[in-house]
């Protein structure tokens, strides 16, 4: 959550804020536009919400007002309610072929996910020599023949060449 919170709190440097009311911003971004209620602990990015710590746009808000940062987290981040959910007895669930389901539930078939054919422009065939032919394969040696410059010949360059200028 710390890491979280910080790296949230560097994120709201590079947006714009302007002020609606004391605790209401209108705030502005490369790729947002969003409305903050420091009141009500909430953003229309949903992000603050879903969370329970300050999104980019609302940890701007809390700088631009001096407000605390970490007044704004969730108490469910402290280090008192991690206590607290460990407080009580945890029992062991037992063998999963013992557990009890509704019929619902144990006749449901979960199936893969379908994958959407992405948009985007359609591939252009390849010129040129196909891909198996690129490397040799079965421990060939691929050896390339230079050519002269200067004569044409194969097996050497111009600065070995020996032919006469």
């Amino acid at each position: 959550m710390e890491a979280n919170v910080s790296n949230n709190a560097d994120k709201g440097r590079f947006v714009n804020i302007y002020a609606l009311g004391q605790l209401e911003f209108h705030v502005t971004g490369a790729d947002s536009d969003v409305e903050v209620n420091l009141m009500t602990k909430s953003c229309s990015c949903g992000v603050f919400q879903l969370i329970g710590t300050p999104c980019p746009h609302a940890a701007a808000a809390t700088i631009e007002r001096g407000v605390n940062l970490y007044s704004l987290c969730s108490p469910f981040y402290t280090i008192k309610s991690w206590g607290n959910s460990y407080k009580e007895t945890i029992y062991p669930t037992g063998n999963e072929d013992d557990w009890i389901l509704p019929d619902d539930i144990e006749n449901m078939v979960v199936g893969v996910p379908v994958e959407k054919q992405q948009v985007d422009r359609p591939k252009k065939p390849r010129l040129g020599r196909p891909r198996a032919n690129y490397w040799p394969s079965g421990g060939e040696k691929y050896v390339k023949m230079n050519k002269c410059s200067r004569c044409g010949g194969r097996g050497h360059n111009k600065p070995s060449c020996k032919a006469r200028l």
